[in-house]
């Protein structure tokens, strides 16, 4: 008889515990997408430089007084599409977040079927992107 295998992607919680256990164990079951948590920016920076994240999911609070830059440095580092929880952004932060190329941005309260949504988009995305058999042909 055959087994069955299920290839869990690998994601990047960067938020409080209880916030990273709720998300966590909700993408787990639906995405099977395995989220590893970390409390603070730095802890998460080493292990992104480790491994290869299919996806990153930030608590926009957790880069405290670093705010943007500490972001550009995470999006530099990480190679991945990166989700961002906010509570309150300004106009300016919102069009930092699409400068840097943040793929999807949740403030104050959401569904978690609204990330689930996020989630599928960011995944078809990275493979998109990661393909060069997906990648247009320039003609001169």
């Amino acid at each position: 008889m055959r087994g069955t295998y299920v290839h869990l992607r690998l994601g990047v919680a960067l938020a409080e515990p209880d916030k990273a256990a709720l998300i966590s164990e909700w993408l787990a079951e639906v995405k099977q997408l395995r989220l590893v948590a970390f409390p603070y920016v730095q802890d998460a920076l080493d292990y992104i430089g480790g491994h290869r994240p299919h996806l990153v999911i930030a608590d926009y609070e957790r880069f405290g007084a670093a705010g943007v830059h500490g972001l550009a440095n995470l999006i530099g580092q990480c190679g991945c599409p990166v989700i961002l929880i906010c509570r309150d952004i300004s106009d300016w932060e919102r069009e930092q977040f699409a400068s840097l190329g943040v793929h999807a941005w949740f403030e104050g309260k959401f569904k978690l079927s609204d990330l689930s949504r996020a989630v599928d988009a960011a995944l078809k995305r990275r493979r998109r992107i990661g393909s060069s058999e997906r990648l247009p042909a320039v003609a001169r």
